[in-house]
């Protein structure tokens, strides 16, 4: 009795998954992403941290008052979607801006009705989404600048370490 409980405890705990059937990923950032990071952590405004890979439907609501079907279909929409970066308050962790890093996948058209959804849908919620092309050497003062812009906060240099 003391060995089949074990065995279905231990069946139950790995959640009834095949051994073998996951790997654990190399890094979560592709290269160029950990690049861009490496340059927009120092470079971020007072009081604003910064997350990756979060989800879309961790950011965005679906407003109230639709209909049952077009709930769904707009959480449908955002589901399996993410934003490469998001920029949030340091005190309550309250999203101010998401950040999305271009590489030459945009360029395919797929892609950029992607794009551009989510540009839409970051717009209708009223939060700010900064586009930066992936590139070998980022201009630190560009990026105060431009995220700045979008917080409307000055820009200015980062705390000296």
């Amino acid at each position: 009795m003391a060995v089949v409980l074990v065995v279905l405890k231990a069946k139950f705990a790995s959640g009834g998954t095949k051994a073998g059937v996951y790997y654990l990923r190399k890094s979560l950032f592709t290269p160029a992403e950990r690049s861009f990071l490496g340059v927009l952590e120092p470079n971020l405004p007072p009081g604003v941290r910064v997350f990756g890979k979060v989800r879309l439907e961790d950011i965005l609501g679906v407003k109230a008052g639709l209909e049952r079907g077009e709930r769904q279909a707009a959480r449908n929409r955002i589901n399996r979607k993410h934003v490469d970066f998001l920029l949030v308050r340091s005190n309550d962790l309250a999203p101010v801006a998401g950040i999305e890093l271009d590489d030459s996948s945009h360029e395919e058209e797929e892609r950029q009705q992607r794009d551009d959804f989510v540009d839409s849908a970051f717009a209708s919620a009223g939060l700010p989404l900064l586009h930066f092309p992936a590139q070998k050497a980022y201009h630190p003062a560009d990026l105060r600048a431009k995220i700045a812009a979008a917080l409307s906060t000055p820009a200015q240099e980062p705390p000296k370490i």
